[in-house]
C-alpha cells in the first residue's frame, strides 16, 4: 500500500519518493512509519501524530492512500 509521510525535521527521508510517498506492507502502523524514517524513540515521545488530518495513536493501522503527519509539541521561535 502507498502512504504519504510528512516527517518531522531531522528524520530520514530516503525511503520516501520526491512527493513523500512510500510503499508499506499491509497492516503497517504509525510506529512502522517512525521506524522507516528512523525517528528516535526520544523524539517520537514529543510528537503529535495525525492520519488524514485527525489525531492518531502510534498503534493506528494504516490504509492505502493515508497521509501521516508528525508535529512537534515543542518548537523554537
Amino acid at each position: 500500500m502507498r502512504v504519504k509521510v510528512l516527517p518531522p525535521a531531522g528524520c530520514d527521508r530516503s525511503a520516501l519518493d520526491d512527493r513523500s510517498w512510500t510503499e508499506m506492507p499491509e497492516g503497517s502502523t504509525v510506529n512502522d512509519v517512525l521506524r522507516l524514517i528512523k525517528c528516535s524513540p526520544v523524539k517520537a515521545k514529543v510528537l503529535l501524530v495525525s492520519v488524514n488530518g485527525e489525531r492518531a495513536k502510534l498503534s493506528k493501522e494504516l490504509r492505502d492512500g493515508d497521509v501521516v503527519g508528525f508535529f512537534s509539541l515543542v518548537s523554537g521561535g
